[in-house]
């Protein structure tokens, strides 16, 4: 079963023909440059593409025919075994009868990353893991205590933070938008161009100086 804007395929009666086909590891973008007289060549990575794949879809109920097709059109939020991506259905779909039912030739395109459904706030202190496969960018929570300053590090990535009296602030670190209440606050941090990323597994959180509660979400992601 999968779940799409909030639809799942149960309600709609419809089965995928082998579902495994929304997993997948995305390629990686890169840059080969050779250079003559130099043996092998450089590599410069550039991120993930998306993932685009046919797939069989058996309609069961022909009642619900109309319903389908406006369902699997346009961008949504794909949900499969607890975990969400951003998916796209743009083709057309013709349904073609084979005895009572009538089965789709569809293609998605999905984001190359998978975040888990049930993402809340969690508080860390001097490490924060990543329970996935590949690097995130988490939204960080800072709590403010006594302190209107606090300087922190995660993993390689410094930063300094002004809370202005104001009690609290939520870094997205993979739109770089730093927020207060939906209101932008990216002139009280200072930090570089970079923003932090948690590799899978244990990440190291430093506070040089502040009191402040740390607290994240959307820090474990899969390929």
């Amino acid at each position: 079963m999968f779940i799409f804007n909030n639809i799942s395929s149960t309600d709609m009666e419809v089965i995928i023909e082998e579902e495994e086909h929304f997993l997948g590891k995305a390629s990686q973008r890169y840059v080969r440059t050779e250079i003559e007289g130099k043996n092998g060549a450089l590599f410069e990575e550039q991120g993930y593409t998306v993932i685009e794949r046919p797939m069989k879809v058996q309609i069961l109920n022909l009642d619900k025919l109309d319903k389908i097709l406006g369902w699997l059109n346009g961008v949504g939020i794909l949900e499969y075994k607890g975990r969400i991506t951003k998916a796209r259905f743009y083709n057309e779909i013709d349904p073609v009868r084979t005895a009572n039912i009538k089965i789709a030739d569809v293609t998605f395109i999905r984001d190359p990353f998978w975040n888990k459904k049930r993402d809340n706030y969690v508080t860390v202190q001097n490490m924060v893991t990543n329970e996935g496969n590949i690097y995130s960018e988490p939204i960080i929570r800072l709590e403010k205590n006594t302190s209107d300053k606090v300087d922190i590090t995660i993993n390689d990535i410094r930063f300094v933070y002004n809370f202005n009296n104001e009690e609290f602030v939520e870094i997205d670190c993979e739109n770089q938008t730093v927020e207060y209440n939906k209101l932008n606050r990216n002139r009280q941090i200072e930090i570089g161009y970079k923003f932090p990323t948690l590799k899978p597994g244990e990440n190291t959180v430093t506070i040089h100086s502040g009191d402040v509660l740390i607290k994240v979400k959307r820090k474990d992601r899969w390929l």
